[in-house]
């Protein structure tokens, strides 16, 4: 299968807006029908009653009104045969309403389409459509599920007493052959390698905590797979692609397995003092990879975005052999 590994390396510069001051996130690519961006950690994706200005919404509409239009134009087509026989009126009412149609449909939006999202607190890859056109494209594709979403995740053993499953939640193997095994959840991080682990359980809201969900039995399927990239110091560097697209599904599903996100202050114990996850102001989750097939080539692309430097630094300092495996993976281009 081929892949066009599109990564951060190709970025613009961050673009300054009316003040001069730099945009909220990263450009890793940019065409007529869509934008993938980088988005820093502490920047809130959509308006809410909490923060009901200074998200990346605003800045993105801020972003995209600087550049106004473009200069695409649609393409030059030829009548439909069944027109041939109209007067020369309806035929050019026919050509006038088409071009109308493929405006609507291929030009550029008034307000971008954003498809998915991040946690405030989760940096990484977000995709928006330009275009009517290619914001189908891509909810279509997040439909079927053949998007491929990657993380990158620290974890360590250790989750608060409400995270435990309240309704089933498998831990198993996947077999060369596809067939899974179950496994237990320490197994899992006692060493680094190549196999596959699949987490699945119901999502629901949790009765007593709205803001944080759990296993429960009036969730909705989920399933996340997870490769153990490296292990330190009861630390496991985690490379995560989420099957299922459930609120705080990847934090939620890696609570009920024992191991939350390192930094995590909603899915996590408490923070100790002097401990290395004391060291990260936010939970160690970054999306670093996003694969689709773009419109309109249908080409399979691969985006990348470099691990966050507040991720990185942590890393050098607690995790070394997740150093190796970070920038191994940067220089390979590798998606696992």
């Amino acid at each position: 299968m081929n892949i066009d590994d599109l990564s951060a390396d190709v970025n613009t510069d961050d673009l300054p807006d009316e003040q001069g001051q730099a945009a909220p996130f990263t450009i890793i690519y940019q065409d007529h029908y869509l934008l993938v961006l980088n988005k820093p950690a502490g920047l809130v994706m959509h308006p809410t009653y909490k923060h009901a200005d200074g998200t990346m919404w605003d800045a993105l509409l801020e972003y995209l009104e600087r550049q106004g239009a473009d200069d695409w134009q649609p393409p030059v087509m030829l009548d439909e045969p069944e027109w041939l026989q109209a007067p020369a009126h309806i035929r050019e009412m026919l050509r006038q309403k088409r071009v109308e149609r493929v405006w609507k449909e291929d030009g550029l939006l008034a307000r971008p389409g954003l498809v998915h999202r991040l946690d405030k607190d989760t940096s990484g890859i977000v995709a928006v459509a330009r275009t009517e056109r290619s914001r189908y494209h891509l909810v279509r594709q997040f439909y079927e599920h053949s998007i491929i979403k990657r993380y990158l995740a620290v974890v360590q053993k250790g989750a608060p007493d409400w995270a435990q499953p309240r309704a089933a939640f498998t831990v198993s193997k996947r077999l060369a052959d596809n067939a899974e095994v179950p496994v237990e959840p320490d197994a899992v991080f006692a060493r680094s390698g190549a196999e596959e682990i699949v987490l699945r359980g119901p999502l629901q809201r949790d009765p007593d905590q709205r803001r944080r969900c759990i296993v429960g039995p009036d969730g909705q399927d989920a399933t996340t797979s997870i490769h153990v990239l490296a292990v330190e110091h009861g630390f496991a560097l985690l490379d995560v692609r989420p099957l299922t697209g459930r609120t705080h599904q990847i934090r939620a599903h890696l609570a009920a397995l024992g191991y939350p996100i390192v930094g995590d202050r909603t899915y996590a114990l408490p923070v100790e003092n002097g401990m290395p996850d004391a060291g990260l102001a936010r939970q160690f989750l970054h999306a670093y990879s996003l694969t689709f097939r773009r419109y309109p080539d249908q080409k399979l692309c691969t985006f990348i975005a470099p691990l966050a430097d507040d991720l990185m630094e942590w890393l050098e300092r607690y995790f070394s052999s997740g150093v190796v495996e970070v920038r191994r993976i940067k220089q390979s281009g590798q998606v696992i």
